[in-house]
């Protein structure tokens, strides 16, 4: 029983803690601001110029999403009617401009060659990126399509190939079509499950931008026209538009071009419009800017639907502990603005640090998702003063009391430079208030710097509180800093430097003037050390490489030579007595140039023992021994063709090569 108990405790005080602790829901953290579009405008631009068909449509495109007027329009029109009008254009061609002119929105009229090109290309012959710019290319046309047959086309074309990108033209093609299109709505679940995930944030498929925008696009166009649901769930729309949004910085036209056409569709169709929420203010609050200011979207920076939005925030809580510090607080929206709403965050009395926001947008538009519990990170700034600050000398071995002087922030110490010498030791102690709740704390970075005043050499140390109590001290005994210093007395300056994250007044006091006498060490030292080595160039790196060996003396190395010539001596020798058979030496150009190419190879041993190099030597090596392979191939295989003629002779004798006749009876 007390085991059942137990348990029951156990489970209890987790569910407690799971459900009290902060939950966060996946959604959108940026969005397509202003400065993003500019710089997406300037990287359509170029398609103004009306030398590229490709760059007018992506530019027309884009700028149509984006809002834009149009430069000089009816040149664009003139340029793109006069590319829809050429009789060798393709059915590609075709497509854009017929895009391009419904963009620009003086629609062109198809002609007789353009509805049999565009028609022909609907084939099972033809890819299905073909079939897609035919039927997309008469729709835009306002042309009659066939739909039985392109149904039957895309289905014959996707028992060939149903990768991803081709099912991305089929449901572009399907959500264009008139009747039942189900056939192609159910391949959307077979295109979503090849989605890759990253980070647990974002879907994409193989390929990258423009491959996911099609098909995710396609995916909910098809789906509106089947008047289906679109088969993702509300946290997959929302990872594929993370993945959108992570693009926003593409550089070419043509990834613009679908960029803008699947954020568009995300902020227009009839199931899933995510929902961005970012912070628009400053990381940082204090008491000189109080709120925080929180951006609420579609992905195109414009408010999202409905015209009773609420933005709540669920919690806000402490990073260091946890603690909660308010929970269900209404955010009011900002005057002027349709899509900001701020928070008096220092009303809640928050400490300095950091803090998290859980916020949820909430409207009557069912089609809103990742709207629920976005986190958001801001920290609270808070002033510092400096008290108590006190600096002074004491003997090293501590046998009397230290002695101190205080020093008020911003002056310096009084009565002159601070002397100290080897037998003694430089105390710091201050302590740091919190302006804004007037209590001690701690910060991240305390540090003393002491800086020579001639050659501007620096040593910096670190300043720690102690344990026991609110204050930071700095201790550094002069004999066992003398390294640092590299032994060299004088007058230094001493510098108290304090930092933090989360403080709005990061300080740097000249506090005081150090005359250090160390050691007397060498003149020489004493002088080098002077020198500036902070910004000094390092003395070069030297290497002594080892001593080649001794080489023999003449005698040895005429010796060894002889040695090695013998053999060739006693080839010779023997020659002469016995005699040279030159009887089978072929007589013709491959003989006479493999035995020249065999001498050239020897030579170019001698060669490379007296003066070249290993490379060089390789080099010329290559280029003989082909010549020498090809002679030495061609003068054997003479040789064996002649050996296997004189064989044939002795078998046959007289009768070789003779004829003979039979005759029938």
């Amino acid at each position: 029983m007390k085991s059942n108990h137990k348990s029951i405790l156990f489970f209890t005080t987790l569910a407690c803690v799971v459900l009290s602790s902060p939950s966060q829901s996946l959604s959108s953290s940026t969005t397509l601001t202003a400065s993003d579009r500019k710089r997406l405008e300037a990287v359509l631009e170029p398609g103004w110029q009306l030398t590229d068909l490709n760059l007018v449509t992506y530019a027309a495109s884009g700028y149509k999403h984006l809002g834009l007027k149009v430069p000089n329009s009816e040149a664009a029109c003139s340029y793109v009617s006069g590319q829809a009008a050429d009789t060798n254009a393709n059915t590609e061609m075709l497509f854009l401009a017929a895009s391009a002119a419904v963009y620009l929105g003086c629609p062109i009229t198809a002609s007789p060659h353009m509805k049999q090109t565009l028609t022909e290309s609907i084939s099972e012959s033809s890819s299905l990126v073909e079939v897609y710019h035919a039927v997309l290319g008469l729709h835009r046309l306002k042309e009659n399509i066939d739909t039985a047959k392109v149904l039957a086309v895309t289905q014959a074309i996707l028992k060939k190939d149903d990768g991803v990108l081709n099912l991305g033209y089929a449901f572009h093609i399907g959500s264009v079509l008139s009747g039942d299109v189900s056939s192609l709505h159910s391949r959307i679940e077979d295109a979503v499950v090849q989605a890759d995930e990253v980070d647990g944030r974002m879907l994409q498929f193989e390929g990258g931008l423009s491959i996911t925008a099609l098909v995710v696009d396609g995916a909910y166009k098809l789906s509106e026209a089947a008047k289906r649901p679109v088969p993702l769930r509300p946290e997959q729309a929302v990872k594929f538009a993370n993945y959108l949004l992570s693009r926003k910085s593409v550089q070419l036209p043509k990834g613009v071009h679908y960029l803008l056409h699947a954020l568009t569709m995300f902020t227009n169709n009839k199931y899933h419009v995510p929902v961005a929420i970012s912070l628009a203010s400053s990381v940082a609050v204090s008491a000189a800017q109080p709120s925080v200011q929180v951006s609420i979207s579609d992905l195109m920076g414009n408010n999202i639907p409905g015209a009773d939005v609420r933005v709540t925030a669920e919690q806000v809580t402490r990073d260091d502990d946890g603690q909660v510090l308010a929970s269900s607080l209404q955010l009011t929206a900002v005057k002027d603005s349709k899509t900001l709403y701020e928070l008096d965050a220092m009303a809640l009395q928050p400490k300095r640090g950091f803090h998290q926001l859980s916020v949820t947008a909430a409207a009557s538009d069912k089609r809103l998702v990742g709207n629920t519990k976005a986190l958001l990170k801001f920290k609270v700034l808070t002033s510092i003063s400096l008290e108590r600050v006190e600096v002074g000398t004491a003997d090293a071995d501590q046998s009397s009391a230290p002695t101190l002087k205080e020093v008020v922030y911003g002056s310096k110490l009084a009565g002159g430079p601070l002397e100290a010498d080897r037998h003694q030791k430089v105390l710091v102690r201050f302590q740091v208030k919190d302006t804004t709740s007037g209590k001690p704390t701690r910060v991240h970075q305390a540090f003393v710097r002491i800086t020579h005043s001639s050659s501007k050499r620096e040593i910096i140390f670190k300043a720690d509180p102690e344990p026991s109590s609110v204050l930071y001290k700095f201790e550094m005994v002069v004999s066992a800093s003398q390294p640092q210093f590299k032994g060299v007395s004088g007058l230094y300056s001493m510098e108290l430097i304090i930092g933090d994250a989360c403080i709005s007044n990061p300080l740097r006091w000249n506090l005081a003037d150090l005359n250090l006498n160390f050691p007397a060490t060498k003149p020489t030292d004493s002088a080098e050390a002077a020198v500036d080595y902070t910004y000094k160039p390092k003395p070069e790196i030297t290497h002594k490489f080892q001593e080649p060996t001794q080489r023999p003396s003449a005698f040895v190395s005429t010796t060894f030579t002889v040695l090695c010539l013998l053999p060739l001596v006693l080839l010779l020798v023997l020659w002469g007595k016995l005699g040279i058979n030159v009887s089978n030496f072929p007589f013709s150009l491959s003989a006479l140039g493999f035995h020249l190419g065999i001498g050239a190879i020897f030579g170019l041993f001698c060669f490379f023992w007296l003066q070249l190099n290993m490379f060089t030597t390789l080099r010329y090596l290559f280029m003989v021994g082909v010549f020498t392979f090809y002679c030495g191939n061609s003068m054997l295989s003479k040789i064996a063709a002649a050996r296997k003629e004189h064989e044939t002779k002795l078998v046959y004798g007289p009768y070789y090569q003779k004829q003979y006749k039979f005759h029938n009876n």
